[in-house]
């Protein structure tokens, strides 16, 4: 079989869904000392079940994890506000300017009409579009890698903290009857996510899946016997990934924004590509011979 993968696929679904699957798999090497196998098969199958699991990880995080984080906006949005000192009021004439001339979008710092944020958002993508398409967009797409990297790790740690705590709690109350909550948790969740375009639903979605995370390793606990001596290693885990998310949500944010500031950065300097001679008419003969062209 033979697997091609972009730098995307890389940093965006396959590393992080490793990671969430070695989450999901520690309190079993923890409790019963059970590892995964390391063969070359094996690790092939792993390879292709990480990388669908970081899809469904980064359908999950997109919701729960956006990418409006300064003040509910992108940053794409907000470099251009006369309070942002991101870019300097002379840079930010000038690329609106361009902005303006090869996409007819006015996105200046004076607009602040409902629709700016919208416009602007159209002017980012369509800068990062003219620069895919010419070949030049390099250093942009690593920053989009590792900021779609560290918000995969952020929701894969963020759901380890919960998941062994579930784990620990097992030692204290052996209720049976958890896989009911983990059902309806998970039900709830796709429901909310189907309609997370609201945001009071983002938040039911993000607890339904806390519940239904907390009690599937509360269940698993349960079923495997955690001890108290496991309960403190499990604990220990806990506030290891509760750290871990916490730094890889700064660095998320972080990237997101140096991402938007590389395609603004890329696109000022861009270049329409030239275009070959193209067949004149009559009518157009006769305009060229008494005005020339702009």
């Amino acid at each position: 079989m033979n697997l091609k993968f972009n730098f995307y696929d890389i940093y965006g679904f396959a590393l992080p869904g490793f990671l969430l699957l070695t989450v999901l798999w520690l309190p079993f090497g923890l409790v019963e000392k059970i590892w995964p196998d390391l063969e070359l098969s094996s690790a092939l199958v792993g390879v292709i079940l990480a990388y669908i699991v970081g899809h469904v990880l980064q359908t999950v995080a997109k919701v729960a994890v956006p990418s409006k984080i300064l003040r509910e906006r992108f940053p794409s949005q907000v470099f251009f506000d006369s309070t942002d000192s991101t870019f300097s009021d002379e840079y930010k004439k000038r690329l609106a300017s361009k902005i303006k001339k090869t996409f007819g979008l006015d996105v200046s710092v004076g607009q602040s009409d409902q629709q700016i944020d919208t416009r602007r958002n159209d002017a980012f993508y369509l800068c990062r579009s003219a620069l895919i398409k010419s070949k030049t967009v390099v250093y942009a797409e690593q920053f989009e890698g590792l900021y779609a990297l560290t918000r995969g790790l952020t929701a894969a740690f963020a759901v380890g903290v919960v998941y062994y705590l579930g784990w620990a709690y097992a030692t204290v109350w052996a209720w049976r009857a958890s896989g009911v909550l983990v059902l309806a948790g998970l039900i709830v969740a796709m429901i909310a996510l189907i309609i997370a375009q609201v945001k009071l639903w983002k938040w039911v979605m993000v607890a339904s899946l806390g519940i239904s995370t907390f009690f599937a390793g509360h269940y698993l606990g349960l079923s495997h016997g955690v001890t108290s001596h496991h309960r403190g290693l499990l604990i220990a885990a806990a506030v290891f990934s509760c750290f871990a998310a916490e730094r890889c949500y700064g660095s998320y944010k972080s990237y997101a924004q140096e991402f938007a500031k590389a395609v603004y950065r890329d696109f000022s300097n861009y270049d329409e590509p030239t275009r070959g001679p193209q067949p004149v008419g009559d009518d157009e003969e006769e305009e060229s011979d008494g005005k020339g062209t702009d």
